[in-house]
């Protein structure tokens, strides 16, 4: 017998259900609070600076204007959706990205009818920061809620899986290590294939064979909710099996597959009409993230061009002083997709003629650097034009950094998933440049390390590392001594 076998387990009481209310009413609180807290920020950021004085008629059309700019991007945000399962961090960045997309298409609004003269900019900055901090402050107090709820059992689901197999021995641990997600592994019911007899104490507990899954079933109704099926690809007639002995309890399956050996690029599950099916390589995980890092993008480039303009101007005459040629210097590179594209920068070199084909890197002392252009390679100022590709939507601020096409072509052939760098846009600075992997690459396992540290970006991405990577680059990027 099986240790952990269903005969001789004690008979559990009930146990608190999951409290399905307890989630609706947690969901349409945090909506009704933020219809509250947006207009409420607007009439009490307009009391503090004129007190009980009616509000002009210019106003309450900025007013309204701003409402339905919040209420697009809104809609458009992952605001309200799969918010429990985000971290409080991307949640709140989440909301940053929305409501400073709002008041962007406000300010964008107001500008072609021409009435930003008339709108006052203490009670515009007023509303903006009060609303943020209070719908910030909503979205904590419901975090703490819902900590409070799990520890009471409520809004809490077991599982029990059928088979162990490497993604199901994952999310394990996963859901052991963050209980806020509100499912818990009750045990497993071992198959042929399995890998628990290797991980030990990594392991949930087994609670018999798969065909003493009925049994067990019959002795705790009401005590699970879910069951996972975790076995081998290929076990289709097993599966079947399973199924027909459980088909009289009405507990929702879902399958685990293992894909881990097809060299997934974060898999995903989709349904086109009636047919489901498993992405195995994709970029980002799905559209709503797609377009935060899109509005992420606009924003902070943005800002960027405007706020660097003298500079530009600056970086500019000095090119042009330092050797004759034009300004910038424009190369075919590879973006998302695998398309090429024209990536800008400003020239660092003299004029020079490249064989056909081929594209050789910048070397310690290369003579074809001019003085300035020196400087602005070891800077890293000579990248700034690149906020123009990010504009136009060829490249991104964060992502895998563009190489030459002629290196692409050669390095595809040389390292593995070298090409797996193009499921996302490529960036001004990426993860490998922050973990110091940038300029020339002399040594094949140079590139390796740095495709390595690509494709791990796209695998954890999300809106806080790329704000990680922007504060790293200006630390230890900028002046870094490997760029020539």
């Amino acid at each position: 017998m099986l240790q952990g076998s269903v005969d001789g387990l004690p008979k559990k009481g009930s146990r608190p259900r999951t409290r399905v209310e307890a989630r609706a009413a947690l969901e349409l609180g945090l909506r009704l609070a933020d219809l509250i807290i947006v207009p409420g920020a607007a009439i009490l950021t307009h009391v503090l600076r004129w007190g009980p004085e009616v509000p002009s008629q210019s106003q309450r059309v900025v007013f309204g204007a701003m409402l339905m700019s919040a209420i697009i991007c809104f809609g458009i945000a992952p605001i309200y959706r799969n918010w429990r399962a985000r971290s409080l961090l991307a949640d709140l960045w989440v909301l940053l990205l929305a409501w400073t997309a709002a008041f962007a298409l406000f300010s964008t609004y107001a500008v072609l009818v021409d009435m930003a003269d008339a709108i006052p900019s203490f009670w515009l900055v007023g509303w903006y920061v009060s609303g943020l901090v209070g719908m910030a402050a909503v979205r904590i107090g419901l975090r703490i809620q819902l900590h409070r709820l799990r520890s009471r059992g409520l809004d809490r689901q077991r599982v029990l899986l059928v088979g162990l197999r490497a993604p199901a021995l994952k999310l394990h641990r996963l859901l052991r290590g963050k209980p806020e997600l509100g499912k818990e592994v009750v045990g497993y019911f071992s198959s042929a294939g399995d890998i628990a007899s290797r991980r030990g104490a990594d392991a949930p507990d087994c609670l018999g064979s798969i065909d003493e899954l009925p049994v067990y079933m019959d002795r705790h109704r009401g005590e699970f909710d879910q069951i996972w099926v975790s076995l081998q690809m290929g076990s289709g007639a097993q599966i079947k099996d399973m199924l027909k002995k459980i088909e009289r309890y009405p507990v929702p399956v879902r399958i685990i597959p293992d894909i881990s050996g097809y060299g997934t690029l974060n898999p995903g599950v989709y349904q086109v009409g009636s047919v489901p099916m498993i992405g195995v390589r994709q970029g980002l995980p799905d559209q709503h993230f797609r377009l935060i890092k899109r509005i992420e993008d606009l924003l902070i480039a943005g800002l960027a061009v405007l706020m660097l303009a003298p500079v530009f101007v600056i970086l500019a005459a000095g090119v042009k002083l330092s050797s004759p040629g034009p300004v910038l210097f424009r190369q075919r590179r590879h973006g998302l997709g695998g398309k090429e594209f024209w990536m800008l920068k400003f020239r660092s070199m003299r004029v020079h003629a490249e064989t056909p084909d081929k594209i050789t890197q910048a070397s310690r002392n290369d003579p074809r650097v001019t003085w300035f252009g020196a400087f602005l390679r070891r800077s890293s100022l000579d990248e700034l034009p690149q906020f123009f590709n990010v504009l136009g939507g060829s490249m991104s601020v964060v992502g895998p950094r563009p190489h030459a096409v002629q290196h692409n072509n050669q390095y595809e052939k040389l390292i593995e998933r070298y090409m797996h760098r193009h499921y996302v846009k490529p960036g001004i600075t990426g993860w490998a440049q922050v973990h110091g992997l940038r300029g020339e690459t002399p040594q094949l396992r140079s590139m390796k390390k740095r495709v390595q540290y690509d494709i791990d970006y796209i695998r954890r991405w999300s809106p806080t590392l790329d704000v990680r990577i922007i504060a790293l680059t200006a630390f230890k990027v900028l002046g870094q001594k490997s760029a020539y």
